[in-house]
């Protein structure tokens, strides 16, 4: 992919999907990688005390040493994160409460925020119900 390249974020139970845009420019190696394992499915699941944010289970493996990190708690919506530690990648979809260091990887693009915010209060909603659960699958797929 070149410089800027995307890929889409989707939710097929919930119908929507979401352009995002590379941030390789600031981590080309983490980009570079994330890229080779596209495309990818996991299950989408809420903070429960970092804010507003919506993460799924996501394995990458890379050069540590060639990545940098940003603080969560700075990062504006719709930014794209992955979190080598725990192994997962977290979108914002509102004001984050932790300061803790991430990569970022990509931005959704402005004109999708509205149907993130959406995505997230659904995600959220789906985390605080009590009956009916629902296991909400989230795709991430080359443009």
């Amino acid at each position: 992919m070149t410089a800027g390249a995307g890929f889409f974020i989707s939710w097929p139970a919930l119908n929507a999907r979401v352009a995002a845009r590379l941030l390789d420019d600031f981590n080309p190696h983490g980009c570079r990688e994330f890229v080779k394992t596209l495309p990818v499915k996991s299950v989408q699941s809420h903070s429960v005390v970092a804010g507003n944010q919506i993460y799924c289970p996501f394995r990458l493996n890379v050069d540590r040493a060639l990545l940098r990190n940003e603080l969560m708690s700075g990062q504006g919506i719709g930014r794209v994160n992955i979190e080598l530690d725990f192994q997962y990648l977290s979108i914002n979809y509102g004001p984050i409460t932790e300061a803790v260091p991430a990569v970022p990887l990509a931005q959704v693009e402005e004109s999708h925020i509205p149907v993130l915010l959406s995505v997230g209060g659904e995600i959220w909603r789906n985390l605080n119900t009590v009956h009916e659960k629902k296991f909400i699958v989230v795709e991430f797929t080359r443009v």
